[in-house]
Formats: structure tokens, C-alpha cells, sequence
């Protein structure tokens, strides 16, 4: 038998769900007594509303059935930004005391001088992929990994096999690095540098690689399988046929696309029907403000970006048929996610980049999306893609944490579910859901239980709070506290109910001090429990 001495542990029975063809519904149910594969799926960037199931008009159809017959989960946070939500997915636990308290290059001096600002996976802090090898698990990734060099590697923190992209991101079609100062991309295969194709799209070798590694799994041995894409992370960039497909699409402008999207995601049953628009966010402008050129420029990103979304699409379209062609989907457990909000920061105004950019890349409209541009989203587009929620990646508020996931398995209904989830919760269930028991060191609960219909995971007067880059917030049942500094607060704590402002547009401070006051008590405690510093300075991201 391939890979070694396996330990089996007892687990009950599970209905483990199969999808009859990738575009079809579902099929039929097989009772099974094994311990089920796991795919989890991480896209990077996605806003809430992209995916069809989740009131988007991007083509999502593979995605889209395993929502639809899966559970759709509405209220599920991430971490505003790629690495702290990789720190809590990977680890279980919050991504301070997983080693991630900032994210590489955003790390104030003051908070390098704790063990929990070096941003890189603690040593002695388990991880994921470790517990499920100890179940008898083979764990494989295809992914960004963004969580640190050295011991922190993915063949080093229970990773069989691994294809990672090392930082934050890097240009879809070459090595072309994120910013001027990385030199190239860094690329790892299990540990090593890895030696590229001479030609390849991000998407594509990450799924190549991925079924690679899932082939060379033990027919008799269950799987733990890290799809984590890096679309559609800026830079835009996806190949020409899928660019092609949305041609004629986002003419209308971003008001109109988020008008599109609220009443999508109100037919989906993913937003509450009475649900309101956020009214005004930094840097959105009016769409008829812009020129002629402008316009067509704003346009063609918010084509590239679709593209790119529709092309992951596709690549889990072949990963659905390649399990299926080696018998091993219907016993396979799938969830999928964002890892935050739609990036709406100007990248291409950051660091060199109002240099470096012209001088290496071809701006013209027409190279738009090809390996020789550097395209990013933008603001007004990442707010017609959060819809009702306020702004956007790197921030606290609902559009930044808020983010679109399902689970697609047995033994459970299909439908929406409405409970607050979050990240860390996935690392404590998908261990349950192998037979094992949860370390001590996970604050995440498991949602085993309320995918088949128990309790929701989280009292209505528990506290839940969290903090990265100085912004911090703290939430009790509807109630949520936010402190973000000017522009994207007022520097000061402010108080909304999610039931009935889930945009955070009304602060209700001054009617409920007593209340306020509770919340960020509740919020220093969590901050001493977890070893918050907060940066000296504002975080320019």
C-alpha cells in the first residue's frame, strides 16, 4: 500500500453526497462507514456576490450546483486579508496566536518585537493538515501560501505534497512578482524552488498540480487536498478566451452592476429582502463622472476580473471529473470559500508601482488582462461586488470579513443557513469529521453539528472580536462595535445592529453607551488574551 502505515480511527456513518455530473444536480446518496476525503477550496479576492449562487452574474455553473446542493453559509468571516485568514484556517485558532498578528512588510516596529507579529506559523502551534495525517491522512496542497518560510513551510506543517506560491501574489502567466522589490515570484514544491512551465495560467497549474498529487494518493487511503487559487488576486490577468466571453458586459457601470447584484442576492436568499445598499464609500465615484477612456478602462478590469473567476470555475469543473473518473467524489467532502472582501485598495498607486508599472508593463487598453499588464479592481467595483455589506479587503467591517462559503456534503440538507461561522471554525470541524478529537489549542468550533441541523456554534451573548492592522471590532449576537481610523471611521469606537443596518451606515453610540461600553470591555479582554500590539502608526492598507 502507497504511503505508508495508515491509522484508521472509528467514525460513525456518514451520508457523503454525490454530484451526478458537473453541471448537473445532485445524485444519489451513498451511506459509507469511511473516513471521507476533504477539498477545501480558498479563492483569493472574491467579493460576496460573485458566484450565481450568491446573486452574481459571472458563469459559476460547477460552483453553483455544489452550493446549491450543498449549504450556503451567510454569516461566515474571514480575516480581512489573506494571510491572518490563512494563519486561523490553517491553525484553528486566531492568527495572533498563530504567529500571524499583521501580515509580511505591514508589521510596525513596535509589534516585531512579539512572537505573535512575525508573521509566519508558530512552530509549536498545530496545524490542520498534522492532526488529519495522525487520522491516517494524506495532506497535499496547491496553493498560495502566504504563511512563512523555513519551518513554516507547507512540507514542513503536514504537507505530504505541496505547489505553493510563497507571497501575497504574483503575475498569473510568468514569475513576475507583486511588487518591484520581490525580484521574481516565489514558487515552492515541496519545499524547494520550483521550476515553472514555460507557459501556464495560475488557475490551470494549480489544479494540474493538485490532481497530480490527489493521483498519487493510496486508493484506500482518504485524502486532505488544499486547492487554495490566487485568482482573482490582482494582478488581473486571465487568457484571452475567457476575457472574451464578457466583452459586452459592465458598460453600464458599477451602480448599475451593484444595483444588479442587491437584487440578485436578494433572490438567492443570501441577503436579508429589506436589506439597503451601503450609501457612500471613499474613493467610489459616479460612473458618468468618468471620461470616455476611463470608462472604457474601468471596464475592461471588471471584465478581466469576471474572467478570471470563470476560468476557477472551470478548473473545479475538472476537478469534480477527475474524482469522478477515479471513484473517489462521492466520498468526498467539499468546502469552499473566500478569503476575504473584493481588494478595492489602488495597488497600482502603492509602493514603486506609479513607476515601475509604465516602465515594464503595457498599459494600453488593449493589453489589458494579458501576462504584459498589471490591472487592478478598484474601489467602485469591489463595492457593487460586496452589495449591501461596507467596504471592502483589509477592513473590519462586514464587506472586508463577510465572506461567500458553502459546504457540499452528506448528512445534511441543502439550503441556507444564517449562523455566525467563522474561519477558525474549519479546522476543529474537519477534524471531527475525520474521527478525531480537537486539540486543546483551537479557539474555532467545530460546525459538524450544525450542518446537520444542531445548534447554531455561537451563544447570542458570546462575545466574538478580533483585531489586524490596529482596526478592531467586537460583535454580541446582532450588536457590533467597530474602531477603524479616519478615513474609514472616525477614530473612536462606533456601535450598529447588523439585523437592521447590515451596511454599518448608522451609529448608535449615543443611545446605547451602556451597551458600548460592555463590548469594548469585552474587546480589551480578548486583546490581552491573544497578545494584540497595536501598530504605533496608521496601516496604510
Amino acid at each position: 500500500m502507497r504511503g505508508g502505515h495508515r491509522v484508521r480511527t472509528a467514525v460513525a456513518a456518514l451520508w457523503i453526497l454525490a454530484i451526478a455530473a458537473p453541471l448537473g444536480g445532485c445524485g444519489e446518496a451513498v451511506e459509507t462507514s469511511q473516513q471521507p476525503n476533504i477539498l477545501l477550496i480558498v479563492v483569493d479576492d472574491l467579493g460576496y456576490t460573485d458566484l450565481g449562487a450568491f446573486g452574481g452574474e459571472i458563469r459559476t455553473p460547477h460552483l453553483d450546483a455544489l452550493a446549491y446542493a450543498g449549504k450556503r453559509l451567510t454569516n461566515f468571516h474571514a480575516g480581512p486579508s489573506c494571510a491572518p485568514t490563512r494563519a486561523m484556517l490553517m491553525t484553528g485558532t486566531d492568527n495572533h496566536l498563530a504567529g500571524m498578528g499583521s501580515q509580511s512588510g505591514l508589521e510596525t516596529p513596535r509589534q516585531q518585537e512579539s512572537r505573535l507579529y512575525q508573521n509566519k506559523l508558530l512552530h509549536d502551534v498545530p496545524t490542520l493538515p498534522e492532526a488529519l495525517n495522525r487520522l491516517g491522512y494524506q495532506s497535499v496542497a496547491a496553493a498560495k501560501w502566504h504563511l512563512g518560510d523555513d519551518d513554516a513551510l507547507p512540507s514542513n506543517r503536514g504537507f505530504k505534497r505541496s505547489y505553493v506560491l510563497m507571497p501575497g501574489g504574483a503575475g498569473h502567466f510568468d514569475d513576475t512578482p507583486l511588487f518591484e522589490s520581490y525580484g521574481v515570484a516565489d514558487w515552492r514544491e515541496d519545499g524547494k524552488p520550483a521550476t515553472l512551465p514555460a507557459e501556464f495560467y495560475s488557475t490551470d497549474l494549480l489544479t494540474d498540480k493538485l490532481l497530480e498529487y490527489i493521483d498519487e494518493v493510496s486508493d484506500d487511503q482518504p485524502f486532505f487536498a488544499y486547492l487554495g487559487y490566487t485568482a482573482p488576486h490582482w494582478p488581473l490577468q486571465a487568457p484571452p478566451a475567457s476575457i472574451a466571453r464578457y466583452e459586452d458586459q459592465y458598460r453600464n457601470g458599477w451602480e448599475m452592476l451593484h444595483a444588479a447584484r442587491m437584487e440578485g442576492a436578494r433572490r438567492e436568499g443570501v441577503i436579508d429582502a429589506a436589506a439597503q445598499g451601503v450609501r457612500y464609500e471613499q474613493g467610489v465615484v459616479p460612473w458618468l463622472d468618468l471620461n470616455v477612456e476611463a470608462q472604457a478602462r474601468a471596464t475592461r478590469a471588471m471584465q478581466v476580473y469576471a474572467a478570471m473567476i470563470d476560468r476557477v470555475d472551470e478548473a473545479v469543473g475538472r476537478v469534480l471529473t477527475h474524482l469522478e473518473n477515479i471513484d473517489r467524489r462521492r466520498n468526498t467532502v467539499i468546502f469552499f470559500m473566500s478569503d476575504n472582501g473584493a481588494e478595492a485598495h489602488q495597488m497600482d498607486q502603492y509602493r514603486s508601482n506609479p513607476t515601475w508599472i509604465p516602465a515594464n508593463f503595457d498599459t494600453s487598453l488593449e493589453a489589458m488582462g494579458s501576462a504584459d499588464s498589471y490591472v487592478v479592481l478598484g474601489p467602485s467595483w469591489a463595492r457593487a461586488t460586496a452589495a449591501p455589506f461596507r467596504e471592502s479587503k483589509g477592513r473590519l467591517s462586514e464587506g472586508g470579513i463577510r465572506v461567500p462559503a458553502f459546504v457540499n456534503m452528506g448528512g445534511i440538507n441543502a439550503g441556507i443557513d444564517d449562523a455566525y461561522m467563522r474561519v477558525m471554525d474549519l479546522a476543529p470541524t474537519l477534524i471531527e469529521l475525520a474521527g478525531g478529537d480537537v486539540s486543546a489549542s483551537m479557539m474555532g468550533r467545530s460546525l459538524l453539528s450544525r450542518w446537520r441541523g444542531g445548534p447554531e456554534p455561537y451563544d447570542a451573548e458570546e462575545v466574538i472580536a478580533a483585531e489586524t492592522y490596529g482596526r478592531r471590532m467586537a460583535r454580541r449576537g446582532d450588536w457590533k462595535i467597530l474602531w477603524q481610523e479616519p478615513p474609514l471611521g472616525n477614530g473612536d469606537w462606533q456601535l450598529y445592529n447588523l439585523a437592521r443596518d447590515v451596511g454599518e451606515q448608522e451609529d448608535l453610540s449615543d443611545e446605547f453607551p451602556a451597551l458600548r461600553a460592555e463590548l469594548i470591555a469585552a474587546w480589551e479582554a480578548y486583546a490581552d488574551e491573544v497578545g494584540v500590539v497595536l501598530p504605533e502608526t496608521p496601516i496604510r492598507y
